[in-house]
């Protein structure tokens, strides 16, 4: 049987990574692959409207597309650095002031909802 995701308790909770999840594969290469065929799509472009053989200099159509799966990676983990410390910065707020976060109230969506009344 599936089970859906884990409901946290606190706010403290939603801020601590799980991990036992292993990151999904797209994820991980996202900036790699999408930095890359935009610069090797970028070079095939700028042949085509140059109106060069699209082919013609494919060593540098590889170049293009290495450089822009590095820059791509780089600026992925830049990001994901400046994810991880803002969340240890939200993280730090949060146990030096749990009076200002209580823990999360269950609600059905009977107590959410108001009575629907029609108007005709």
């Amino acid at each position: 049987m599936a089970t859906g995701p884990r409901l946290s308790a606190n706010p403290l909770e939603i801020l601590t990574p799980d991990l036992s999840r292993e990151e999904p594969f797209l994820n991980k290469y996202y900036g790699f692959l999408a930095a890359g065929s935009l610069c090797l799509i970028g070079s095939i472009i700028g042949h085509y409207s140059t109106k060069r053989p699209i082919l013609s200099g494919v060593h540098r159509h590889a170049a293009y597309a290495v450089i822009g799966g590095a820059l791509g990676q780089y600026f992925g983990n830049l990001r994901n650095q400046q994810n991880a410390e803002r969340d240890a910065v939200f993280r730090h707020y949060i146990q030096l002031h749990p009076e200002d976060f209580p823990d999360f109230e269950r609600k059905k969506y009977s107590e959410i909802f108001e009575p629907w009344i029609p108007i005709r």
